[in-house]
């Protein structure tokens, strides 16, 4: 089958996606995907293809989705983990969103593409059908609604008459400003909480918080992603080892294995100063929460790939580059090409005589560190850290 070339236009990268891929076959969507960029002037955009402008595409689409402020997607309060929105209905084709969702995030997956998310496990648990007699939502419930769980567990221990509480089998939602009663089993508005149900009412009000309430979109979601990656395969994995296919380990950061299989560009090499430097302050002087940001400073994500970094495609790299080189949005599209061209080839671009002013930027999509050629160790280490925690140079093409 031929690869299915879609053309996005950068300013509206969500939207586009969402209109050209969402009725797209599952099998030339999973095997024969292949993305263009069209600039803000109807151009398309220069460049080699190295699948670094899908993984682009995919982590830009799945981080513009999932953030909050978007409304499909709502966090927990103490983890901060992100699970579908009740309110997602305020986008009116929210459950075409969700499966289109569902669908880049298992594109990600079966590209090896790791995304920094966490998804919250009640949500991800429906991914798998996991029907664990031992799982209890009310359990999971302070991770959703600590004040909730806490009013729960003081109907529970409650020692009086529990109808004095005024409770019916029913919950009232704030919806768009008005207050919407739900109820949680049939006839349950009139049907009032006593002392022998009210076990089986916090139950139901925990099962309605974190399934019900969601179940639409969930059922969409999880369509979405298994059409991409069959629920066979899925069945091989347990929660937590799903968590990192999605999103990358959560163990220590290795980075001398990173070192084993950097790829060096511009001139750069293994035993380059620059190189040996790099190194020796990143592997001997960076704390743990450093070598997340470096990480996540050159390829979107602050957590190592689940197989390793042998397995990062594209591979991590590192790019000479110096005060004389321009950046892309300054270069003709002949010059553009040359350049991309000669970066492909690890021909370096400046004279590599040394700067000192310009900091370290990065090309996410390529998994690429562009490193200046610093003149000494101490203007390498202040450059580089301030870069990686600022974002300052910070280039996503």
């Amino acid at each position: 089958m031929e690869t299915v070339l879609v053309k996005i236009h950068r300013r509206r990268l969500f939207e586009d996606g969402f209109q050209q891929i969402r009725n797209l076959a599952d099998i030339p969507f999973r095997h024969h995907l292949k993305i263009m960029f069209v600039n803000e002037h109807g151009l398309d955009e220069v460049g080699i293809d190295q699948d670094g402008v899908l993984k682009e595409f995919l982590e830009e689409s799945i981080t513009h989705a999932l953030d909050p402020s978007f409304g499909l997607f709502s966090v927990t309060e103490e983890n901060h983990w992100l699970y579908p929105s009740p309110l997602s209905k305020i986008h009116t084709e929210h459950l075409d969103l969700f499966h289109y969702i569902g669908r880049l995030v298992a594109k990600a997956v079966f590209e090896g593409i790791v995304v920094d998310i966490s998804f919250a496990p009640f949500f991800l648990r429906q991914l798998l059908h996991n029907k664990n007699a031992l799982f209890s939502y009310l359990d999971e419930l302070p991770n959703l609604d600590s004040q909730l769980h806490k009013n729960l567990m003081f109907i529970k221990t409650y020692e009086g008459d529990a109808q004095d509480l005024g409770l019916t089998f029913s919950m009232d939602e704030e919806e768009f400003g008005k207050i919407v009663s739900e109820e949680l089993m049939p006839g349950g508005s009139v049907t009032p909480v006593t002392n022998s149900n009210k076990i089986s009412y916090i139950h139901q009000v925990a099962h309605y918080k974190m399934y019900t309430q969601i179940k639409k979109q969930t059922r969409a979601f999880c369509a979405g992603f298994k059409s991409v990656v069959q629920d066979d395969w899925l069945r091989m994995f347990s929660l937590p080892e799903l968590q990192k296919l999605v999103s990358g380990d959560c163990a220590s950061i290795d980075l001398s294995e990173l070192r084993k299989h950097v790829r060096y560009l511009g001139g750069y090499h293994g035993s380059h100063r620059v190189i040996l430097w790099f190194w020796d302050i990143t592997l001997n002087e960076f704390s743990e929460e450093e070598k997340s940001a470096l990480l996540k400073f050159v390829t979107s994500c602050s957590r190592p790939p689940l197989m390793g970094f042998a397995s990062m495609s594209p591979p991590f790299s590192i790019r000479a580059v110096d005060d004389a080189e321009q950046e892309p949005s300054d270069m003709t599209p002949g010059e553009a090409l040359r350049s991309s061209f000669k970066s492909f080839l690890g021909l370096s671009q400046g004279s590599g005589e040394g700067s000192n002013s310009r900091l370290p930027s990065s090309s996410t999509c390529f998994n690429l560190l562009k490193l200046p050629v610093y003149r000494s160790k101490g203007v390498l280490r202040d450059k580089l850290k301030y870069a990686i925690k600022s974002g300052a140079g910070f280039e996503l093409s």
